[in-house]
């Protein structure tokens, strides 16, 4: 089965039909429900456990209401409340936060009824930590999955470390380069990685490097501000010009040949039906996302299949040849070949 991209959905979802999809949710969006259930029928679940969220919002979540939630929404997969890190945050913290997500680990196990459902989270706060957690993880937990936290580089008092800025920078490849191969050469943990499916072109990154799933929730975001994804390229403008983040480019503004060819070709069910949907209600955009997302990973599935030299030229040649982010994949080519576990990265 396919497990390479979870749709994000939440309380009142975007479609209720779920049967055929792997879909993402949250704790948080459950957490003061007197009696959590789903609104929408997936084929299989991800259930985040909300940390990063509260974290950001400057909430704190108890563990037996997260539990509560977990056991009541029986997940396929789920994540035991762990602690990511904040900017800035001194290595005795991150030390102590790393102590209280392993405590958590080994509490989940042993006295939830989710078993080998549970997927841990992994944090690092130097190349020394990484190896050292990822062993750690190996000798503890029975799962097949983990899923990437928090990765601290040198430059942490710049850089949110990497849940707290998915801009695709060199630091970014780095840290991901480095967490995947730490995993792959020390471990039989395959790597979830939270929140890389926002675009055709972070995706395919993140797969390139040998993520073996990641998550979109951001095919939601970019619809309600008035964006649409384009098969194996970004996001564009085509109503409710108000976002702040990404590209700015408006799809209507010099029409390039290339988007409106690749939008004419789309089969979403929107696009098939009724394009003029697209500019003006936010779920047909969130609907055409969704569908163009769900796509691009079975392209890369595809592709993989074949092996890696075919899926590198495909990417070569059809989705990075002419995008402006063209540097950081040429970058994540020299990572994926040439990075050891013995670069000094982390300090």
């Amino acid at each position: 089965m396919n497990m390479l991209l979870w749709v994000g959905e939440q309380k009142r979802p975007i479609k209720i039909d779920r049967k055929s999809d792997l879909v993402m949710d949250s704790v948080i969006n459950y957490y003061e429900d007197e009696k959590p259930r789903l609104a929408y029928n997936p084929k299989k679940l991800f259930l985040d456990n909300g940390a990063f969220t509260a974290s950001m919002q400057g909430l704190s979540l108890k563990a037996e209401k997260v539990m509560e939630v977990q056991e009541a929404l029986l997940p396929d997969k789920t994540i035991p409340l762990d602690f990511p890190f904040k900017k800035a945050m001194a290595i005795n913290q991150m030390k102590k936060r790393w102590q209280k997500t392993r405590a958590n680990i080994i509490l989940w196990q042993d006295s939830t009824k989710l078993g080998k459902r549970l997927v841990p989270s992994l944090h690092a706060w130097s190349k020394a930590s990484l190896q050292e957690n990822v062993n750690w993880l190996q000798k503890h937990v029975d799962s097949d999955f983990l899923a990437l936290g928090s990765l601290v580089s040198t430059r942490f008092t710049e850089f949110a470390g990497f849940f707290g800025d998915r801009t695709p920078t060199r630091d970014l490849i780095d840290m991901l380069s480095l967490a995947i191969k730490c995993v792959q050469q020390n471990s039989d943990f395959r790597v979830h990685l939270m929140g890389f499916g926002s675009s055709p072109l972070m995706l395919h990154l993140g797969l390139y490097l040998g993520v073996a799933s990641t998550d979109s929730s951001g095919y939601r975001r970019k619809a309600a501000y008035g964006k649409i994804i384009l098969p194996g390229m970004g996001e564009r403008y085509v109503g409710n010009a108000s976002a702040t983040f990404g590209c700015q480019r408006n799809f209507f503004d010099g029409q390039r040949e290339s988007d409106l060819s690749m939008w004419e070709r789309c089969g979403c069910p929107i696009c098939m039906t009724n394009k003029d949907l697209i500019m003006t209600d936010w779920k047909a955009r969130a609907i055409h996302n969704e569908f163009v997302m769900k796509e691009e990973a079975k392209v890369a599935q595809s592709l993989m299949s074949a092996g890696l030299q075919t899926y590198e030229t495909y990417l070569n040649n059809q989705v990075f040849a002419n995008s402006s982010l063209k540097f950081i994949w040429e970058y994540a080519k020299l990572r994926r070949k040439y990075m050891r576990i013995s670069e000094v990265l982390f300090r």
